[in-house]
């Protein structure tokens, strides 16, 4: 399995298209590659021709190499613009979801899509209301947590800033 995540550059690292070319040259095109979107903002690929909602996942099909190249240099700009270190998530081999709750779909347009990722209640009670999403236990208020165990926007924006303290305390 290959295995690339895509985000902003380091100095003195190579770019998101010279570690494509390594983990992906050699590999037999149409490829399938299961993408996590580590953000909480809904990501475009039309170079796969799939869209993902904030922290879901999904099956992109890469038709050649030149797309997948064109795909990866678009997401590293997205990264940098953004200073995220973790933007998304390429998987080779791995095109079947599952394990984690995620499942992915085939939308009307031929798009890949999947669910939001599934929220922990970790307590509710008088005292707190703590909830657990990818690792991260945050207090967001309830109503930003729906009935269906998914986030609302207000909920994405508190998940994003306990996501970016817990980062700045490592």
């Amino acid at each position: 399995m290959t295995r690339l995540v895509i985000g902003a550059p380091v100095l003195g690292q190579d770019g998101a298209n010279q570690k494509a070319k390594a983990a992906f040259s050699g590999a037999e095109f149409p490829l399938n590659v299961k993408v996590v979107n580590k953000m909480t903002v809904t990501l475009s690929l039309p170079e796969a021709n799939i869209k993902l909602r904030p922290l879901a996942s999904g099956v992109a099909t890469f038709r050649n190499f030149d797309r997948l190249q064109r795909a990866v240099s678009s997401l590293e700009q997205i990264a940098k613009l953004n200073n995220a270190k973790a933007l998304v998530e390429l998987d080779a081999g791995e095109t079947e979801v599952g394990a984690g709750g995620e499942t992915s779909t085939e939308g009307e347009a031929g798009d890949s899509q999947s669910d939001d990722p599934a929220v922990t209640i970790v307590q509710d009670d008088d005292e707190a209301f703590i909830v657990e999403v990818q690792g991260v236990r945050f207090e967001p208020l309830r109503n930003q947590v729906r009935e269906d165990g998914t986030l609302t926007a207000g909920g994405l924006k508190a998940f994003e800033e306990a996501k970016a303290a817990a980062e700045a305390a490592e």
